[in-house]
């Protein structure tokens, strides 16, 4: 961790970016170091026009020491994934977005799990309710 300003890094240069990089360039405990876009272009142009030292690759940043926190701007499908990407590269993430962009597949966890009919739908829909033994089979009340 640094002691002067903080090193940020952005993930993603599209219109919201421009908001961020307004505010963040005008922090003095805020030093915004890199920009990274698959759109190299677009990266370069705000890195231009807001005087940030680099721009290029998700990779080239997350490789730089000084970066200590990435806002994440990416688009939902691809969010959560660059998240996990910056978490394991050991720096903290900014995320505006903090839901998946759809749900999770639904899944058995368990073995001990069977399907049934969801009540609250229209049409029966398989959802997961455990297997509960036959009244033989449970053991006595104490």
């Amino acid at each position: 961790m640094s002691t002067g300003p903080v090193g940020v890094g952005f993930i993603g240069a599209g219109n919201i970016s421009t908001q961020y990089l307004d505010n963040l360039t005008k922090f003095a405990d805020v030093k915004v170091l890199f920009i990274a876009d698959i759109n190299l272009a677009a990266a370069e142009a705000q890195a231009t026009k807001y005087g940030v030292p680099g721009f290029g690759t998700v990779e080239q940043l997350l490789a730089i020491d000084e970066v200590e926190i990435v806002v994440n701007l990416t688009i939902p499908a691809a969010h959560a994934e660059v998240g996990r990407q910056v978490i394991a590269a050991g720096k903290s993430v900014w995320s505006e977005k903090p839901w998946p962009s759809r749900p999770p597949t639904p899944r058995r966890s368990s073995p001990t799990r069977r399907p049934r009919a969801c009540a609250r739908r229209a049409r029966p829909t398989p959802c997961w309710a455990p297997v509960s033994s036959p009244p033989s089979a449970r053991s006595p009340a104490a």
